[in-house]
């Protein structure tokens, strides 16, 4: 009985190792089950181009599409995107990235290229398609725009008649002032008028007071000389000298005043008609007739 006893619990003894071998690989088959399933959630595309671009507003088109986490290769034009949640609809969110995917072609669809854009509103942030979003804020439907409004008219009561007695008194108010800015217009038309009369006949008189163009026949320097006139007071001139000729433009620009000293530094001599004549140029002044002057202090 002894020798029966002995025999069992070595036969026990040999078989419990198997068993437990027999175990370990159904829990091994489990874990990389696991890590298969979750390797299944990281997709990896050829990276065609990426760049940041103007921040811009864009909401849901509809349903909830999905929000991904990018993993970007560094030594080769890889990005792998991972699932991380959904876009919630009915909010603005602003994009700041962009990139272009090319996806990997199958039995049923050939390859393509897929544009992601990079989203961010509070705490949300991802990559989402852009085919499934919408350029612009979110806007409120127009029921529910309507369905406010109502509310809000319902709640203001009395508000709504004083916006009404306000809306009326402006009116009032505004053709006052319209009839005020009418006849300030028609004052302010006929003072513009009269202005542009006057500016057009100054104009005209500045017109016919043209300058009168001279053959240069002399130009020199002189020592600086005292000079006075006698009666009328002589008109003096601008001088401009041709570049290419012997040519002077002299134009009137005023009167000298009398019981003064002037000084002549320059001379010049013009053809007028069969007549030679002297011009000087009186310092802080101008071009003046030479007859005109008188040598010496006034």
């Amino acid at each position: 009985m002894m020798k029966k006893v002995a025999m069992i619990a070595a036969a026990a003894a040999m078989v419990l190792p198997l068993g437990l071998g027999a175990i370990a690989p159904t829990n091994t088959e489990v874990t990389a089950f696991a890590a298969t399933k979750a390797a299944a959630k990281k997709t990896t595309y050829t990276l065609v181009s990426s760049k940041a671009v103007k921040k811009a507003a864009y909401h849901v088109k509809s349903g909830k599409p999905e929000l991904f986490s990018a993993l970007f290769a560094a030594d080769k034009p890889t990005v792998s995107l991972t699932k991380k949640g959904t876009l919630a609809g009915e909010k603005t969110y602003y994009a700041t990235k962009k990139i272009v995917v090319k996806t990997k072609a199958t039995k049923t669809a050939k390859a393509k290229n897929e544009t992601l854009v990079l989203v961010k509103s509070g705490k949300v942030s991802g990559w989402v398609k852009l085919s499934k979003l919408t350029a612009g804020k979110f806007m409120a439907a127009d029921g529910k725009k309507v369905a406010a409004k109502a509310a809000d008219v319902a709640k203001a009561g009395t508000k709504v008649t004083a916006t009404a007695k306000k809306a009326t008194a402006k009116k009032a108010t505004a053709k006052k002032t319209v009839a005020k800015k009418t006849v300030a217009k028609k004052a302010t038309t006929k003072k513009a008028v009269a202005k542009k009369t006057t500016a057009k006949k100054a104009t005209t008189k500045k017109v016919a007071a043209k300058g009168t163009t001279f053959t240069l026949a002399k130009s020199v320097k002189i020592k600086k000389t005292a000079f006075h006139f006698k009666g009328t007071k002589p008109a003096y001139f601008t001088g401009k000298f041709a570049a290419d000729q012997p040519k002077v433009t002299l134009t009137k620009k005023g009167t000298l005043a009398a019981g003064k000293t002037y000084y002549a530094t320059k001379k010049i001599t013009v053809k007028q008609g069969k007549k030679n004549v002297q011009y000087l140029f009186v310092t802080n002044k101008g071009w003046v007739l030479a007859s005109k002057l008188v040598a010496g202090k006034f």
